[in-house]
C-alpha cells in the first residue's frame, strides 16, 4: 500500500472503537513510510464532528503509536497530539522551535501539521513557517 492509498483509507474513516483494527492501522502506517505513521498520528488527535470517543482510548491509541514508531520526532509529535485531544493549546513561539526541528527531516508533512494544528496561531506566524517549510521541501525534490 501507498502512503496516499493509506491516507484516502483513514481519511476520516478511522476505526477509533476497535483498538484491535486500530493497533493494525499504526502498524501498516509505520511500515509505509514515517510520513505515513504521522498521518496515522494526525487522524488519532484530528477526530471529524461526527466521531465521539473518549479522550483516555485516544490517548492509550497514540501510547500504543509511540511506543511502535522509532522516530527522533514522534515523542515531540505525540506530546502535540496529546494536546490536541485534551483540547489543550501549546504556545506559539514552542511550536515554531518545534517546526524548525521537523524541518530537518523533509517530507514529514503530516508531522509539520499536527505541529501547526496544535497552537493557537492567531498572528499567522506558525502558518507562515509551515508555508516556508513545505516549501522548502518542495524546492528539494
Amino acid at each position: 500500500m501507498t502512503e496516499a492509498e493509506f491516507a484516502d483509507l483513514i481519511d476520516c474513516n478511522w476505526p477509533y472503537h476497535d483498538i484491535s483494527q486500530s493497533r493494525e492501522l499504526i502498524a501498516t502506517a509505520i511500515g509505509i513510510s514515517p510520513n505515513a505513521a504521522f498521518l496515522a498520528l494526525s487522524e488519532l488527535c484530528h477526530l471529524p464532528a461526527s466521531a465521539a470517543v473518549e479522550p483516555a482510548t485516544l490517548v492509550a491509541l497514540v501510547d500504543f503509536w509511540l511506543s511502535e514508531f522509532d522516530h527522533p520526532m514522534a515523542p515531540m509529535a505525540a506530546e502535540c497530539a496529546i494536546s490536541m485531544i485534551e483540547r489543550k493549546r501549546l504556545p506559539v513561539p514552542e511550536i515554531l522551535t518545534r517546526m524548525d526541528s521537523v524541518s530537518g527531516y523533509p517530507g514529514l508533512l503530516a508531522a509539520l501539521s499536527i505541529l501547526y494544528f496544535s497552537c493557537d496561531d492567531v498572528e499567522g506566524r506558525a502558518d507562515a513557517r509551515f508555508n516556508e517549510i513545505r516549501a522548502a521541501w518542495e524546492n528539494l525534490a
